[in-house]
Formats: structure tokens, C-alpha cells, sequence
């Protein structure tokens, strides 16, 4: 869906009355205006290893996402729900990131926050980390053999 069909489909059905431009600055509040992880990490990641990110988002959400996160420019594979046309926990959407960096499922390591999208992920044979705090991540990486 183009994002103003998005912006039309939901003021239709919210019964909100908001130009592209307004509907487009309240539909981005929801974004958390801080990333996850600190940029240090995700560089030093990148030099050695392959970065993707997947996300279940939309066209609005990308360009702000894009335009407004700096860790954005870690990940050379970027891959939205939106543009793959599946979702997570869809094993297409997975697969398809494992085409983007030209691995093997047992090559890959997943990380997410939101648990059931890391079995999706573990299912398909990639290790997996459920992503609670930094400090976590670099564990779990490190047990995971990941050299930092």
C-alpha cells in the first residue's frame, strides 16, 4: 500500500480528518526517538560481518526511520515488510534477508525484541538472540562465538 493510500485508509477508518503532511508527523510519534543500541557496537559489527535489518513497517515509517536514526548506516541490507510484501514471523521475509547477505541460515545470527520473531528465525535454523538490554546482546553474541 503507497503511503497515501496508508494515510487514507486509516483517517477513513479512525473517522480523523488529517492532511498526508499531519497524518505523516502523528503516524512517526509512535517511532521511539532513541535507538535500541548505541552506534559503537553496530561499527564495529560491520567492519567484520554482514548487517541486516528487517522490519515490519511501512513507507512512512522508513523514510523517517532512514532519515532520523544514524545506525541505519551499519546495515547495507535493509529489508521492510512494506517493499518484501511479508512479515515477520514469515519465513519469506527471513529468507530473503539471508539472500541479502549471501548466507546460509546456520551462518546467520537473528536478533530481535520481540521473542516469537526469533523462533521464527531459530526455526529456520539461524542462531538467535532475544534482545533485552545491551549488555545481553554482547553476550549473547560473544557465546555465539561473534568476535567484537
Amino acid at each position: 500500500m503507497s503511503p497515501h493510500d496508508w494515510h487514507l485508509h486509516l483517517t477513513r477508518r479512525l473517522g480523523i480528518a488529517l492532511t498526508f503532511e499531519q497524518f505523516t508527523e502523528v503516524w512517526n510519534l509512535a517511532l521511539d526517538p532513541r535507538p535500541l543500541q548505541d552506534d559503537v557496537l553496530l561499527e564495529k559489527l560491520s567492519k567484520t560481518y554482514r548487517l541486516a535489518l528487517l522490519s515490519n513497517t511501512d513507507a512512512i515509517h522508513v523514510a523517517h526511520m532512514e532519515a532520523n536514526y544514524s545506525f541505519f548506516e551499519f546495515f547495507p541490507a535493509r529489508l521492510y515488510s512494506c517493499a518484501v510484501g511479508a512479515s515477520k514471523p514469515s519465513p519469506l521475509i527471513y529468507l530473503e534477508a539471508l539472500r541479502a547477505c549471501k548466507v546460509q541460515s546456520n551462518e546467520a545470527v537473528y536478533v530481535d525484541d520481540v521473542l516469537p520473531y526469533v523462533e521464527a528465525a531459530r526455526n529456520l535454523g539461524m542462531a538467535g538472540i532475544h534482545y533485552q538490554s545491551p549488555e545481553a546482546l554482547i553476550a549473547g553474541l560473544v557465546d555465539l562465538g561473534v568476535a567484537l
